[in-house]
C-alpha cells in the first residue's frame, strides 16, 4: 500500500522520463587555436569523439588548454584551425545564443537581483517562451537539483553548493544539447565539494544530457568522469576511462600528473615480452611493465611507481628481503592512510603508502628498510629519450 506523499511526489525515473531530451554527441576535429604574439599554439590539433549521454572530463594543468577548448565549444572562441560538431551537424558559423550550449561558469555568474527562479527562467525569457512555460519549467528544473524550497531566495542569501545547483538549473532550463562545466568546484570546500560531485553527477545522469568538465582536479576527474582526456601543452596525451588512465598510463606526464608516482632512473635488465621485462633500480631487480616503443637490454628508463603499491620490510627483521635499500625518514598519517617517507642509499627520495586499518604497525624514524613491491604489482617504464 503506498502512501499519498509516494503518490502525489515523482520518482527520479519519472522525472528522467518527462525532463531527459534526446542525447547528442559532441565531436572536436583537430581543434587549433593560436594567439598573435606566441610562439606554440593554445589548443594544438585536439581530436575527440564524445558519446551522447557521456561524461567527458578535460584535466590538466593551468594553462594546457582546455577553457580555451570550452570556450570554442561554447562560441565565446573562434578557432584559428578545426570543427565543431554536435550531433553530426557543424555549428561553428553558429553564434554562442544559437547553439544550444548550456554553460556554468567557475563563479555561477547568477544575476544578484534576480530570485533562483528568475534567475533559472531567464534564459527561456530570453528565448521568447511564454511566462507560463518559464514558470513550469524553471519549476522543474529547480525540483531536479533539489532546490525548489529556495525558489524566490536571492543569491546573496544561499550557500555556494546552493548557487551552483541554480546555475546547474538554469543551464539545463533551455534544453541544450550539450553541458559544458568549467571548473564548477573550485570555489566549495572541500567537504562541500564532494557532495556536489555526487550530486552533479547524479542530475547529469537524470537528465541524461552530453556532458564536458574542465577540471585541474585529478581525483575530482576520476571520481565524476566516464573517461578523462589528460591535456598537456595544447595536445591530448591520453583520452581513456579513468581506471585505464591510473593504471596504464601511456606517458610519464599521464602517469605523474595523474595520482601521486615515484620517479626514480632505471636501466632495462630483461625484457622477453614486448610489454613487460624486468629493470634495475638502485640495484634491485623489479617487474616492470613496458611501453609500445621498443626497448633494449641496457635502456635508461624512468621508473614510476605508486606509493600503494610499495610496502616496507624493516632490514633487521631476519626475513630474507630484497629491494630498495633506505633509511625511514618520516612518517605522516593521513586521515584513512599513512605516508612514510624513505631515503634510499643513492640519496633519492621514495613515498609509500599504506591504509591504516591494515594493521600494519608504524616504523619509527631512522630505521633502515627495504623498500620492495607489494605482491602482484608492477612499475611503469618510460623510455628517457622521450621526455
Amino acid at each position: 500500500m503506498t502512501s499519498d506523499l509516494e503518490t502525489t511526489m515523482p520518482s527520479e525515473l519519472e522525472h528522467a522520463q518527462k525532463l531527459k531530451p534526446s542525447a547528442f554527441g559532441l565531436t572536436l576535429d583537430a581543434i587549433v587555436q593560436r594567439y598573435a604574439g606566441t610562439p606554440q599554439a593554445a589548443v594544438d590539433g585536439i581530436t575527440l569523439e564524445i558519446n551522447a549521454g557521456e561524461l567527458v572530463a578535460l584535466l590538466g594543468p593551468s594553462g594546457c588548454g582546455k577553457t580555451t577548448l570550452l570556450r570554442i565549444i561554447a562560441g565565446f572562441v573562434q578557432q584559428t584551425e578545426g570543427r565543431v560538431a554536435v550531433g553530426g551537424n557543424v555549428i561553428d558559423s553558429l553564434p554562442p545564443n544559437q547553439r544550444e550550449v548550456g554553460v556554468v561558469f567557475q563563479n555561477y555568474a547568477l544575476f544578484p537581483h534576480m530570485t533562483a527562479i528568475e534567475n533559472v527562467s531567464y534564459g527561456l525569457a530570453c528565448r521568447g517562451a511564454p511566462k507560463k512555460e518559464q514558470l513550469d519549467r524553471a519549476t522543474e528544473m529547480l525540483e531536479m537539483v533539489q532546490m525548489a524550497h529556495l525558489a524566490q531566495r536571492l543569491p546573496r542569501e544561499m550557500s555556494g553548493g546552493q548557487q551552483q545547483r541554480v546555475a546547474l538549473a538554469r543551464a539545463l532550463a533551455v534544453n541544450p544539447r550539450i553541458l559544458l562545466l568549467d571548473e564548477p568546484f573550485a570555489a566549495l570546500d572541500k567537504s562541500l565539494r564532494l557532495d556536489m560531485q555526487i550530486e552533479v553527477k547524479r542530475i547529469q545522469r537524470l537528465a541524461g544530457i552530453t556532458c564536458l568538465m574542465v577540471t585541474h582536479d585529478q581525483e575530482e576527474a576520476q571520481s565524476m568522469a566516464d573517461r578523462v582526456a589528460v591535456i598537456n601543452q595544447g595536445r591530448v596525451e591520453q583520452f581513456d576511462t579513468p581506471n585505464e588512465i591510473y593504471d596504464n598510463p601511456r606517458t610519464l606526464f599521464v602517469n605523474q600528473f595523474v595520482g601521486n608516482a615515484n620517479c626514480l632512473t632505471g636501466t632495462v635488465s630483461v625484457q622477453s615480452d614486448p610489454h613487460q621485462g624486468v629493470v634495475l633500480v638502485a640495484g634491485a631487480a623489479l617487474p616492470a611493465r613496458f611501453p609500445k616503443k621498443a626497448l633494449h637490454s641496457g635502456d635508461e628508463v624512468h621508473v614510476c611507481i605508486r606509493p600503494e603499491q610499495l610496502e616496507l620490510v624493516e632490514a633487521s627483521s631476519g626475513s630474507p628481503t630484497q629491494g630498495l635499500e633506505g633509511v625511514l625518514m618520516l612518517t605522516l598519517p593521513q586521515g584513512p592512510n599513512v605516508l612514510q617517507d624513505v631515503r634510499l642509499n643513492n640519496g633519492a627520495s621514495v613515498k609509500v603508502s599504506y591504509s591504516r586499518g591494515s594493521g600494519q604497525s608504524m616504523l619509527p624514524t631512522g630505521t633502515k628498510v627495504f623498500v620492495q613491491l607489494r605482491a602482484g604489482c608492477t612499475c611503469n617504464v618510460f623510455p628517457v629519450s622521450t621526455v
